[in-house]
């Protein structure tokens, strides 16, 4: 098991590795949740009670850049509970809406959404401005296909017609008929080889 939080040695050394925060331009992201940890929230915000707890859920988003990790907090607070149902409809497990919702935090871990990024300018602790990505919005499954969707124009397919009368497929289906110059009949010409007529002749008759 992979633990970032393990301590390093000074005579072990260490692996190097390549950062893994990239800040990605505002837009919509695909991501996976690689962790996420129950904690109490102990600060100075003067929107957050301290002792609310909270889950902190770490994501991978994944973009033309490459990857970047963005960690989000989800409050355990009523004024909150939006967030939580759109988080948990963006990972599949469809809460209803006016109904009351068990999310299966078991099934949290690898599960897969889409989510809005914009970018957080804020001012760390040594005074320098620096950014950020944070999520906007959790979006639900198949959100975009169906902005997509209605979107594409509708195309009608032509009507054809089967109620011709059958006198008009055949004329129709005829080929076009040819100019025949009329034939030339010719009487049966004279017969010229005839027999002679038979006579009848008898000797001293004159």
């Amino acid at each position: 098991m992979n633990n970032e939080n393990e301590f390093l040695d000074w005579n072990s050394g260490f692996m190097a590795e390549e950062s893994s925060f990239k800040l990605f331009p505002e837009g919509e992201y695909q991501f996976v949740v690689k962790n996420f940890e129950r904690k109490v929230y102990d600060g100075r915000s003067t929107k957050i009670p301290n002792g609310a707890p909270y889950a902190e859920i770490e994501m991978e988003f994944s973009g033309p850049l490459g990857t970047t990790t963005v960690t989000d907090r989800l409050y355990m607070m009523k004024k909150w509970q939006w967030k939580l149902t759109q988080f948990f409809a963006g990972i599949g497990q469809a809460p209803v809406i006016g109904q009351a919702f068990n999310p299966n935090w078991g099934m949290v871990v690898g599960s897969r959404g889409i989510a809005k990024l914009n970018i957080n300018k804020y001012t760390n602790n040594s005074g320098k401005e620096v950014e950020n990505n944070q999520v906007d919005e959790y979006l639900a499954p198949g959100a975009a296909n169906q902005v997509q969707s209605t979107q594409q124009p509708i195309t009608q397919q032509p009507t054809q017609s089967f109620n011709q009368p059958a006198q008009n497929q055949s004329v129709q289906n005829q080929p076009p008929m040819q100019n025949i110059p009329p034939q030339t009949t010719f009487a049966n010409p004279p017969q010229t080889n005839q027999q002679p007529q038979n006579q009848s002749f008898t000797p001293g008759e004159f």
